[in-house]
This record gives structure tokens, C-alpha cells and sequence, in this order.
């Protein structure tokens, strides 16, 4: 993937197509361009413009030179509608495939290569773009999606882990049970229940809870700046942690953890505090 020296932005008329890319779960809208572009063939990443939300998705562009666009975590019927397209950057040129099973692993593939890469927004959370994800948060950081997870069990007890030694921002502080960045293709449940499984092994019925705006320093050289969305839920199954991502693990009730000479990470002192006062996570 490589980033275009400048944005290309392209406007266009929804129209319909030969909806191929829906028997594959992938489905596209076909524009129909005012203005051919002067680009080469082949995919892009797109923010794209529709009303007054903004959409990543996967654009392409064929030799014949029609446009079509695959737009992330979207649902809805936009027949006949206008929207511009914004591209940032290039992922590969088209390459041919024989039969949809071939193709649809070829898209797959594509969202794969956006898995070092974050969601860009702004303070009311409207999507800018996308930055590789080590960019990101380095100096003061980019602001980006992240989200929080905060599994209890039965008895009412959070599970919280100490973090990675090798975790390159807030290593070995203690944190809620999980938390990511979100990935381009993902919205922020998708990116909850993903980063639970991977470093817990764990699944759970996941409510939204509140997001918040924050930024924190770790060293002088990087730090955390994200519109984190914070989740809840509730399992008794065994934890399987990840060692690669968790130094420690433990179950503390919440008068314990408001007691408990534990050093928190910045983003959980704030969840904390909401916690502390809320009923919903005392129910």
C-alpha cells in the first residue's frame, strides 16, 4: 500500500450494476463519474462522502474504466444517490481471477493489508483517514478510534490485566480487561468482540456504554490520542490469556480496584471513575 502524494477526489452518481459483489458479501456501488480520472487502474482506499457521513471503504478502478466502491460496515440502499469519493491510497493493481471464490479471497486479502492501520477522526468522531499505526501514535499522536472492554463475572468482579513488558506504550500497567485501535474494515463492536477473543480467548454479549475523548503521553517520544468507545459484559468462562500481549490477570471487585496499589494506565483512571459513580456497572 502506498499513500498518493495527493488526495484525488471524484464525484459520482450511484447507478446500477451487475451486482456481483453482494453474492459474495462484498457488495459495491458503481458510479457513474463525471470526470474520468488520470489514474492507473487497480484498488484504493477511499473516504468517501455521503450526506454529512464519512465512509472508508475500498474503491475500483478497471481498465475499461468503470468505478465501483465497497464501502466498510455500511448497509443501505443508495441507488440514485451523489457522493464524492476521496482517494488516498493505492493497494495493487487489478489482478485476474477465475470464479467469485477467487475473487472474494482476493478482497479479503485486501482488507488484511489494512490491519497495521487506524481510523483518523476528528473530535466529533467524523472520519478523516487513515495512518499506519506505529505513525500514528508517535510525538503527540494522531487522533484515532479505539475501543475499551470491561468483562465482569457473576460475582460482579471486573477482570483487568497487567500489560506487556513489551508493549510499546504503558508497559506493565494494569488496564481494563481489553482495548485496540480499530481497524480501517471494522466498526467498534467488531473491534471489541475481535481483540477480546484474541487476547482472552474469551466471547460475551457486549453493550456500549459511553465514548470519551482522551490523550496521554507514554515516554517523550509517543502517546495515546483516541475517541474510545467503552464497552461492557458478562462471561464465567476461563480466561485463556494471550502472553504475548498480557504480563498478569486478575478478578477485582470495584471497592477493590479504587483501593487496590495497582499502577492503572491512563485511559482506565478515567474509565474508573465513570465506573465508580455509574449504576449500569453495578447492576
Amino acid at each position: 500500500m502506498k499513500k498518493l502524494p495527493k488526495p484525488l477526489k471524484l464525484i459520482g452518481k450511484v447507478i446500477p450494476g451487475e451486482k456481483i459483489g453482494r453474492t459474495i458479501n462484498f457488495p459495491t456501488a458503481n458510479l457513474a463519474l463525471k470526470i474520468l480520472p488520470s489514474i492507473k487502474p487497480g484498488v484504493y482506499l477511499a473516504v468517501c462522502q455521503l450526506a454529512k457521513n464519512s465512509y472508508l471503504g475500498l474503491a475500483y478502478y478497471s481498465p475499461r474504466h468503470t468505478f465501483e466502491v465497497y464501502l466498510f460496515a455500511f448497509n443501505r440502499d443508495i441507488y440514485g444517490q451523489q457522493f464524492s469519493v476521496k482517494l488516498t491510497h493505492f493497494l495493487r493493481p487489478p489482478k485476474k481471477v477465475r470464479g467469485l471464490l477467487a475473487l472474494k479471497k482476493l478482497i479479503q486479502q485486501d482488507l488484511i493489508s489494512l490491519n497495521d492501520q487506524v481510523i483518523l477522526v476528528n473530535k466529533k468522531d467524523q472520519i478523516l483517514g487513515i495512518a499506519n499505526k506505529l505513525q500514528a501514535h508517535l510525538g503527540s499522536a494522531q487522533l484515532h478510534r479505539a475501543v475499551s472492554v470491561q468483562i465482569f463475572n457473576s460475582k460482579q468482579e471486573l477482570l483487568i490485566q497487567q500489560r506487556s513488558k513489551d508493549k510499546m506504550l504503558f508497559p506493565l500497567l494494569w488496564a481494563n480487561t481489553v482495548c485496540t485501535d480499530v481497524r480501517p474494515y471494522e466498526n467498534y463492536l467488531q473491534a471489541a468482540n475481535r481483540r477480546l477473543k484474541e487476547e482472552f480467548g474469551l466471547q460475551a454479549d457486549l453493550t456500549p456504554q459511553f465514548k470519551f475523548y482522551y490523550t496521554a503521553p507514554s515516554g517523550s517520544r509517543a502517546a495515546e490520542k483516541e475517541i474510545d468507545q467503552v464497552f461492557s459484559g458478562r462471561t464465567d468462562h476461563r480466561p485463556q490469556p494471550n502472553p504475548k500481549e498480557i504480563q498478569a490477570w486478575q478478578y477485582l471487585s470495584l471497592k477493590q480496584l479504587k483501593t487496590a496499589p495497582l499502577n492503572y494506565a491512563p485511559w482506565f483512571k478515567l474509565i474508573l471513575k465513570k465506573m465508580l459513580s455509574s449504576a449500569i456497572f453495578k447492576a
